[in-house]
């Protein structure tokens, strides 16, 4: 049962057994054994008396462990996973775990009843949100450590000291583990592990907080900020490039500060930002102030933005298009059929993908096309480029010719081709002529095929040269500059790298 590397998605040199969920559940399991039998037989049963619905953690949390392996061994369908876990989920919430009341900042809302949906919505973002940033060695363990040391302390503060002992259990198994999940990990929490860890924090995040599963409030929400931050924003920036929200990117925060700080400082980073997060947290609950985990979430946040290591380019997205929402009231209607939307977003990478969206854009203006969208990923390059151009006023639905191409590449390291994205056009079908404008759209992109290899080849060497021994790092961060007239076919267009900003974005932005 290993993860083997694919040279796309799972770049690690040799294959890394996935096991490592197991392991950290076994050692949680006996933490909890061993504590019930010490306290029942030296301290007269201090923890009291233990319900059922920790029995039915633990076994929602074997049948998540299960549901994982089953992934990591076979693959399942996306859909699938998660109707097994909104199963596995609703049998731990039927049993009586349901949240119902928030308190934020010291203010309690009712749920009435949404209190059932509202908690199977809640634990199926734990159990995922660990999942989705367990991309990178020690990653997920290191974030899922402190989060977990948080939640403890949290629990014993609470007056939860069963909650407190198997939070710090689960903490001090993913420490242990840590030490052969670290870079270069030897074995992965595997998605059995990072699902399992996800589950049993979200229900501690209840469970912490009284010693009845009642309220969920803003403490524990926030110790899992790094996580939820990643997860939202990977949703954020697929739905308004218009990807599905499952495709795989290599724009999670793992990826980004990996690339930005190298393996070793990345996890010290998540260590500190969690650490922060965690810390006001429990500072909240020990003194009663309630605004406290908000301010370690707009620290911890704030942080990542402006040093530009992660979340940078998702507030950009939703500034352009908050902006253009804005321009869709105050814009006189004679001006509609002049104004146009555009917007140009390298979301990861500086590699000139401009040369490649130059004549597209041209093509789109000569030709009379309303809209014109291109979406790139390649993954094992860390580049990720997404440009949009329409008109405001476009024409109604039953009158529009649409149609999405695949855009391909030739990988020179195994010689394949591969499709790296997508690009989408739509044509107002007011006449027989749109027929032949498509036909010249699939002649200017045989034209620009070569160009867009050339690209990728420099991309591909400059990465080789940056991980080769002799590479340096002024090779680091490839530059449109570095790209000459002599490495691309020659097409009329102009480099544009230095317009990367939003041009639906005002200036000041």
């Amino acid at each position: 049962m290993v993860d083997r590397p694919d040279a796309q998605r799972k770049l690690q040199s040799n294959a890394v057994a996935l096991g490592g969920g197991i392991a950290v559940y076994s050692s949680l399991l006996i933490a909890f054994v061993a504590a019930l039998l010490i306290d029942r037989a030296y301290f007269g049963q201090m923890l009291g008396v233990i319900s059922v619905r920790w029995y039915v953690l633990f076994g929602c949390g074997a049948a998540v462990l299960a549901l994982g392996l089953i992934d990591d061994l076979w693959g399942l369908r996306g859909r699938q996973k998660l109707l097994l876990q909104c199963l596995i989920v609703a049998a731990l919430v039927g049993s009586g775990t349901v949240i119902q009341r928030l308190s934020l900042f010291g203010l309690t809302v009712p749920l009435g009843p949404l209190a059932f949906p509202i908690t199977v919505l809640w634990l199926i973002v734990a159990v995922n949100a660990l999942n989705l940033i367990d991309g990178a060695d020690g990653m997920a363990t290191t974030a899922g450590a402190i989060i977990c040391i948080g939640l403890g302390v949290a629990s014993f503060a609470m007056g939860s000291p069963l909650g407190g002992i198997v939070g710090i259990s689960l903490a001090a198994a993913q420490i242990g583990f840590l030490a052969y999940n670290r870079p270069p990990a030897t074995i992965y929490l595997g998605d059995a592990g990072s699902m399992m860890i996800g589950l049993f924090v979200g229900v501690l995040a209840i469970w912490g907080n009284l010693k009845e599963s009642a309220v969920l409030s803003s403490a524990p929400v926030a110790i899992l900020a790094i996580p939820l931050f990643d997860s939202s924003a990977a949703i954020l920036r697929r739905w308004l490039t218009g990807r599905s929200i499952y495709v795989t990117d290599r724009a999670h925060l793992h990826h980004l500060l990996q690339e930005k700080y190298g393996r070793g400082k990345m996890l010290w980073v998540v260590a500190g930002l969690c650490g922060i997060t965690a810390t006001l947290s429990v500072m909240s609950i020990t003194f009663g102030i309630h605004w406290l985990p908000a301010v370690g979430v707009a620290v911890a946040g704030a942080v990542l933005i402006l040093t530009r290591s992660f979340g940078h380019t998702e507030a950009r997205l939703v500034l352009g298009s908050t902006w253009q929402f804005i321009q869709s009231f105050v814009l006189p209607p004679h001006r509609c059929d002049e104004e146009i939307h555009q917007r140009r977003v390298p979301l990861q990478g500086s590699g000139p993908w401009d040369t490649i969206w130059e004549p597209l854009l041209n093509f789109a203006k000569a030709h009379g096309l309303v809209r014109l969208k291109i979406s790139l990923s390649l993954p094992w390059l860390h580049e990720g480029y997404h440009a949009h151009w329409q008109s405001i006023r476009l024409p109604e639905k039953a009158r529009q010719m649409n149609i999405r191409l695949p855009l391909f590449t030739h990988r020179t390291k195994d010689d394949t081709q591969i499709q790296i994205g997508t690009l989408e056009i739509v044509a107002a079908a007011d006449h027989p002529e749109v027929y032949q404008r498509f036909a010249d759209l699939g002649d200017q992109l045989a034209e620009l095929t070569p160009q867009i290899d050339a690209v990728v080849r420099k991309l591909e060497s400059e990465r080789q040269q940056l991980h080769s021994p002799m590479g340096s790092p002024s090779s680091a961060i490839p530059n449109c500059e570095t790209i000459t007239s002599g490495d691309l076919p020659s097409n009329g267009s102009r480099n544009s790298s230095e317009e990367y900003a939003d041009a639906s974005l005002p200036s000041t932005t």
